[in-house]
């Protein structure tokens, strides 16, 4: 019989049971419908030792089944650290709060994993055994060179095979997450002879915690993204290069993946049905001061980030007098219900404290006090624990009969199915055949995965923006599908984005781009009107630089037998000569098209189909020009200029941008010199001059230096002009590519010393809080970008994007309300495209769009151009800008509007009447175009009697 007993003790023990017995379906107690986590319980009292005895013994006597539980003394942890590693003092706290956190994780999986515990109820802690080997094994201070990788390797080929069955029995006990289990020298030497090193290859591949260590979202493996690279990263001395916190949350993180490994249900995994009870961690005396508050919230943080249901219950206790939080209650049951209320109301938006369950424990009754008899059989009868009862056919006899029945009508047939499957899943992005995007995707021999994702793959990117805006997209095409079932007068129209999103210089500008076209899916989404079109948007990306853009247009092709809904394509990404062979590509299946950032001269005679938000790139250079003739004017640059352009042949974007800006600053007067740049990195044969040497050359100079390259190379000629003359630097203007550096804040603010302006398609930097269509929806999609739009928008990429989608709207718009009941064919469409001029002009995010009311115009009269200034640190800010842009009138230093040269005009007219005659799917839009043209013509002979469509 105990000596003292806590009052309430009775009570916690039956909230503790509810918490720790695992349902039979779901992951929560049934009372609590939708829940998805259990909460920190926080046991608030002064007699620690006594709350560590009464609740192992409760946990340890539990029938039929201990629960797997382990008791973490965090000051002793804390104090080990302390006294062990003084190295790690002098660093700050965060390296020695992760060691703290590795060294408490490790006692917890060496007990969940100890024979202690029953076979059904142990843990096999696959990843975090594998990350807290690599972090243990810091066997070498050399650099990332073949033979330290070679050797990492290694050794772990002999961990791997070390570990199997076959040595199961040699090593010794709760060996599992250690870095070297104690096996015998013949056992090593039997196991390298035997086994081969091919295994160990395949497992590598095929072995989930190797398979999850390149996806967790904690650490980037980095470029070239290889296991060996990530693994060696982490066995090295990482204090200089990672990020303690990110270390932390990776080893946590690890730790309850191989939690939920374990108890994830299948129907082939008859153990996850027979465990039955939650794993329990208690932390004892828990502190600011031994990081075991830390340790709680980056559990926490985890869970938060992740979404995912840890089947750990996480229980504290902390001293009365060391208690910092919320008001800790004494009911266990009433504190409870409390919580699970608050917990569920919170849904996505928890906070840290949301997840705390704080219990007041308060001083014991001993013999002799009043009600202490009464107290103690009330307590003992709740300490008789019973575990529930595993489902029957989860059973062990039932279990190894059927996988003896399975193991024999599989066979032979089940390896060579498996075999077929790993080939075709390699040449679908690693996604299975059931995978919804998997039959649209496609890996190519440079590794990249290319093709359109409609459900939310995400192309094999980490970037966790990149996947949330994807999935973002996913959801609303879902949306788009109910809507339509719910209405179906309301028809279906269907886009596709086509990016460069695995292209140079970072993928936030392509991100941002597709968070565009998101907010006009929404705001279409949302409309009532009876007739009003669906909105679906189909993602894709045609790999670094477009170069598998033909690609993607067949995977459209293919999809447009079966989906008449597809009207037309938006994107388009890099003025190359794979953009032109992709403008192609989409003219033979008749799709029209309207690029986001393109502005290379050259494009707009590639197709009739095409057009283009952006202004083309003699309108940019003659708006450069023209700045710089008001520069000069100013005094503020003598009159000469150097064109510093790409050497790549296959850079049609820059190509031609230099050459527009060598006609407009020498017909401003300006002396040009053209300066080539190799660039980074470089095709293969091209030789010359790098961007760093660009940019020191640049010192001194009095006139303007005009950059017509892509953005990599910007950050390059920066470098050089900071190194040589930073305190004296150059006069600086980027053309429209430049955008897409200023519009990672990290890059841009790397070199405050060197100013520098740039030309932007948009009028610069916004507010969610501002009067726009754009932004307004934008915080309601992507709250987190608000915060950081005026850093990260500057490229204008979300606005343009919106607009490329909505002059589709606005086509689709008119044309029902010219021809109602026209069916929405990408003909229609295309004719619609042109209509958008005069009265009807888009007044978009980026200013108005006017293709001037000729079929043959492709490119928007007079767009805005605005001039963006970088200095230091500061936010940037618009100096002037020209084109149309609302009731505002543009700076007093701009050119004349833009209008196409009558040559231009006569060679579009020949192109667009030479396509149409040659092509049989001309043929079939002359037709469908004439229909539009007359509707009511139309529409009689529609309902002629005997008379079909024409297909279109």
């Amino acid at each position: 019989m105990p000596t003292a007993v806590f009052e309430k003790c009775d009570e916690l023990f039956e909230l503790l049971g509810k918490l720790v017995a695992r349902p039979g379906k779901g992951e929560a107690p049934a009372e609590v419908k939708d829940r998805d986590g259990l909460p920190v319980v926080v046991l608030v009292g002064d007699d620690q030792e006594a709350l560590a005895d009464d609740l192992g013994r409760f946990l340890t006597q539990a029938r039929p089944l201990r629960v797997p539980h382990e008791t973490v003394v965090v000051s002793r942890v804390s104090d080990k650290v302390r006294s062990q590693r003084r190295d790690l003092m002098t660093d700050g706290i965060g390296w020695a709060r992760a060691e703290t956190y590795r060294r408490m994780l490790v006692e917890l999986a060496q007990e969940f994993s100890s024979p202690r515990n029953p076979p059904d109820t142990r843990v096999e802690f696959r990843r975090f055994g594998l990350v807290n080997w690599l972090l243990e094994s810091s066997h070498t201070r050399q650099g990332l060179d073949d033979p330290h990788e070679r050797r990492l390797m290694q050794r772990l080929r002999d961990r791997e095979v070390l570990r199997g069955r076959l040595w199961e029995a040699l090593r010794s006990p709760g060996s599992e997450v250690l870095a070297n289990a104690k096996i015998p020298w013949w056992a090593k030497v039997l196991a390298f002879y035997v086994f081969p090193a091919a295994w160990f290859r395949a497992w590598r591949l095929l072995g989930p915690e190797y398979r999850w260590l390149l996806r967790q979202p904690y650490m980037a493996p980095g470029d070239p993204g290889t296991f060996a690279g990530f693994a060696l990263r982490l066995a090295q001395p990482r204090k200089e290069r990672e990020n303690p916190d990110q270390i932390s949350k990776l080893m946590i993180n690890a730790f309850l993946a191989d939690l939920r490994s374990a108890y994830r249900r299948r129907f082939w995994r008859r153990r996850a049905w027979r465990r039955t009870t939650y794993c329990v961690a208690f932390l004892k005396g828990v502190t600011e001061d031994n990081c075991g508050n830390a340790f709680i919230r980056s559990l926490i943080d985890v869970r938060n980030e992740t979404g995912l249901f840890d089947p750990l219950l996480l229980v504290a206790s902390t001293p009365a007098t060391r208690y910092r939080g919320p008001v800790a209650q004494p009911d266990p049951e009433r504190a409870y219900k409390f919580w699970w209320v608050q917990f569920e109301k919170a849904g996505r938006r928890r906070r840290a404290d949301d997840w705390y369950l704080p219990l007041q424990i308060r001083n014991p009754l001993t013999v002799g006090s009043t009600g202490f008899n009464a107290l103690v059989q009330q307590v003992e009868a709740a300490q008789r624990f019973e575990v529930p009862d595993a489902p029957r056919w989860s059973r062990r006899g039932v279990t190894v009969g059927a996988f003896a029945l399975v193991a024999v009508l599989a066979g032979c047939g089940g390896l060579v199915a498996l075999d077929s499957s790993s080939d075709w899943k390699r040449a679908h992005c690693d996604l299975s055949r059931s995978d919804p995007d998997a039959h649209t995707l496609r890996r190519e021999v440079t590794g990249e995965c290319v093709g359109i994702a409609p459900h939310g793959y995400a192309f094999g990117i980490p970037d966790e923006d990149v996947r949330r805006t994807l999935a973002t997209i996913a959801k609303l095409n879902a949306e788009a599908e109910q809507i339509h079932q719910d209405s179906p007068r309301r028809p279906v129209v269907t886009l596709v984005h086509i990016s460069a999103l695995l292209g140079g210089g970072g993928r936030q500008y392509a991100r941002e781009a597709l968070q565009g076209v998101a907010s006009a899916q929404r705001r279409q989404l949302d409309k009532n009107g009876e007739t009003d079109p669906v909105l679906r948007i189909l993602p894709a990306s045609a790999g670094s630089g477009m170069r598998f853009g033909p690609t993607v247009v067949d995977l459209v092709a293919e999809l447009m037998r079966d989906d008449p809904t597809i009207v037309g394509v938006t994107g388009l990404d890099q003025s190359r000569q794979a953009t032109i062979t992709t403008i192609h590509a989409i003219t033979r299946i008749g799709l029209p098209m309207v690029a986001t950032t393109l502005s290379a001269d050259v494009l707009a005679d590639q197709s009739p189909l095409y057009y283009q938000v952006g202004p083309q790139n003699r309108r940019e250079a003659a708006i450069a020009a023209a700045y710089a003739e008001h520069l000069a004017k100013q005094r503020l640059i003598q009159r000469s200029v150097r064109v510093v352009y790409s050497s790549d042949p296959t850079d049609e974007y820059s190509k031609n941008l230099r050459a527009d800006a060598d006609t407009s600053f020498r017909s401003a007067g300006f002396a040009v010199q053209d300066v080539p740049l190799v660039p980074s990195p470089a095709p293969a044969g091209l030789t010359g001059v790098g961007a760093r040497s660009v940019g020191e050359a640049a010192c001194g100079y009095p006139g303007l230096m005009f950059f017509a390259g892509r953005s990599e190379d910007f950050a390059k000629v920066l470098e050089g002009a900071n190194d040589v003359c930073g305190s004296t630097p150059p006069r600086i203007l980027g053309g429209d590519d430049v955008a897409r550096f200023a519009a990672d804040p990290q890059q841009r603010t790397t070199f405050p010393r060197v100013p520098f302006e740039f030309l932007d398609f948009t009028p610069g930097t916004a507010s969610c809080d501002s009067a726009s269509d754009l932004y307004s929806t934008l915080r309601e999609l992507f709250p987190e970008e608000c915060e950081k739009v005026k850093n990260s928008s500057l490229d204008g990429h979300a606005a343009l994007a919106f607009d490329a989608v909505n002059l589709f709207l606005k086509a689709i718009g008119q044309l029902q309300d010219s021809a109602p009941g026209l069916p929405l064919t990408p003909a229609a469409v295309w004719h619609g495209l042109s209509a958008i001029h005069g009265k009807s002009a888009l007044d978009g995010e980026s200013g108005k769009i006017d293709f001037g009311g000729r079929v043959d115009q492709h490119v928007p009269v007079d767009k805005l151009v605005s001039v963006q200034h970088i200095d230091g640190r500061l936010a940037p800010r618009q100096v002037g800008f020209c084109g149309k842009r609302g009731g505002q009138r543009g700076s007093a230093w701009c050119p004349p509007g833009y209008r196409a040269s009558l040559w231009y005009v006569a060679r579009s007219r020949i192109s667009t009447v030479s396509w149409v005659l040659r092509s049989g799917v001309g043929l079939r839009w002359s037709a469908t175009v004439a229909r539009v043209s007359s509707p009511r013509r139309s529409l009689r002979a529609a309902s002629r009697p005997g008379r079909r469509a024409m297909p279109t």
